[in-house]
């Protein structure tokens, strides 16, 4: 996807839970999904990457408001489990904004998709890290990116310690809130962002 058709989806889920109003259903999320993965990582040029960006959006809005609102789900979004963009500052001031969106979709979609195979809200940042990583790849591959954040997930995942890290990463989260929100355990809902 050129690099233009990226910063427009960067700024499409910037907007994404102003602009959809009706609740997203779990098949309407899980067809977002089967769009969202081949698109994701593919590498169409010309109108068909313009076609191609469009689904992308459409297919990561649908993911994002499902995650935000779902009381199936529970995503951790804080500074360990989304490394490489800040989810409260926003995107447009980190380098290569269009293509850490593109790859906040891809986290979201893995840890939706997950938790809904399952049947359990899990906040382990495991799976979407996977997804995340699948989609980096094809970026770094597609449009010659380097992201510093990503690059050492991908690390972990090469020497078989992804899952360890994310354990860690979901202890650390888990800690933030219980002190930002007091003693008692905070119930799992939406999404889960550290103050």
């Amino acid at each position: 996807m050129p690099r233009l058709l990226l910063l427009a989806l960067a700024s499409a889920l910037a907007a994404a839970p102003a602009a959809l109003s009706a609740a997203v259903s779990r098949t309407e999320v899980l067809d977002a999904i089967r769009v969202f993965e081949p698109q994701a990582c593919g590498s169409a040029t010309g109108a068909r990457a313009a076609g191609a960006a469009d689904a992308v959006a459409r297919a990561s809005n649908t993911i994002l408001k499902f995650a935000v609102e779902s009381d199936d789900v529970v995503v951790d979004l804080g500074p360990d489990s989304v490394t490489w963009c800040d989810v409260k500052k926003g995107l447009a001031d980190l380098p290569h904004s269009g293509e850490r969106g593109l790859l906040l979709a891809a986290y979201l979609s893995g840890c939706v998709k997950a938790q809904l195979a399952s049947g359990k809200q899990d906040p382990n940042p495991f799976e979407g890290w996977v997804a995340m990583l699948r989609v980096y790849r094809a970026v770094k591959m597609r449009e010659g990116v380097t992201i510093p954040e990503a690059e050492a997930l991908l690390a972990r995942q090469m020497d078989g310690s992804l899952r360890a890290r994310a354990a860690e990463a979901l202890a650390r989260s888990t800690e933030a809130l219980r002190k930002a929100y007091g003693g008692a355990k905070p119930a799992p809902t939406g999404l889960a962002t550290q103050p």
